[in-house]
């Protein structure tokens, strides 16, 4: 294995291993939601079947401690 110069090598109050590591399973799962996503909007579409994954969470009915969605699937950015 083969270790090279990293940026912060030269800093004497930086310690590599404190740095700041992305959480992987995290990245993992948006990864793997993105792509489970374009797959199932790919087979509504295919089968002209969008406006029934979009509007029932239009009709999600009030209820303790559960926040109803104000926007349809599509208008929701993140």
């Amino acid at each position: 294995m083969k270790i090279a110069n990293i940026v912060f090598a030269g800093l004497d109050q930086v310690n590599p291993a404190d740095l700041h590591k992305p959480d992987l399973l995290h990245n993992i799962y948006l990864g793997l939601f993105k792509h489970m996503i374009k797959w199932v909007e790919g087979f509504l579409k295919k089968h002209k079947r969008q406006e029934a994954f979009k509007d029932p969470l239009k009709e999600i009915l009030p209820y303790p401690r559960l926040s109803v969605p104000k926007k349809t699937y599509c208008e929701v950015i993140q």
